[in-house]
């Protein structure tokens, strides 16, 4: 498995995508009543995470999928196959953004050697609620690096401080 410190430090120049064995909790083409209500998933889409999430290592295996609500149509779901209950808003960040430099993307890009045509970027969202309103952030720290054409993702550690782990929407 690869290191995430090595991971985010583009400190190696070749990978060797490990195989993660996969039971599925979820069947393919499943509606499943995920903590952000009724969703269809469907297996044969998985991304594979080798090294799991930060804090979760053991969960490899995720979905994508639509929000039925159509205030929540620019953000996706990213939930777990090894974990019915493991589920996350995500934003699709699109590559020329002002969250993260082009750059930079193109540079983590380069170092998980994902082919730039077939990179999808997710940010983790975080909803943050008080009595008068509801705010979002998202994590620019740690984005989430897909290569859609190979079905592998990581999540690629920024050193630069200039990405904010709470960056707010």
């Amino acid at each position: 498995m690869l290191n995430q410190s090595i991971i985010s430090s583009g400190a190696f120049t070749s990978m060797v995508i490990p195989k993660v064995t996969f039971s599925p909790q979820i069947p393919m083409g499943e509606v499943i009543n995920s903590r952000f209500g009724e969703i269809m998933v469907d297996a044969t889409r998985a991304v594979a995470f080798p090294n799991g999430l930060l804090g979760m290592p053991d969960k490899n295996h995720f979905v994508l999928a639509n929000f039925s609500n159509e205030k929540m149509q620019q953000f996706n779901i990213l939930q777990s196959l090894d974990d019915v209950n493991l589920a996350f808003i995500v934003l699709p960040l699109d590559l020329n953004n002002a969250i993260i430099e082009i750059a930079d993307i193109r540079g983590a890009a380069d170092d998980l050697l994902i082919n730039y045509d077939d990179l999808l970027v997710l940010l983790v969202v975080s909803v943050h609620r008080s009595p008068s309103k509801v705010r979002m952030s998202v994590n620019a720290r740690a984005p989430l690096f897909i290569d859609v054409k190979r079905k592998f993702g990581t999540q690629y550690v920024f050193k630069d401080s200039a990405y904010k782990v709470q960056q707010m929407l």
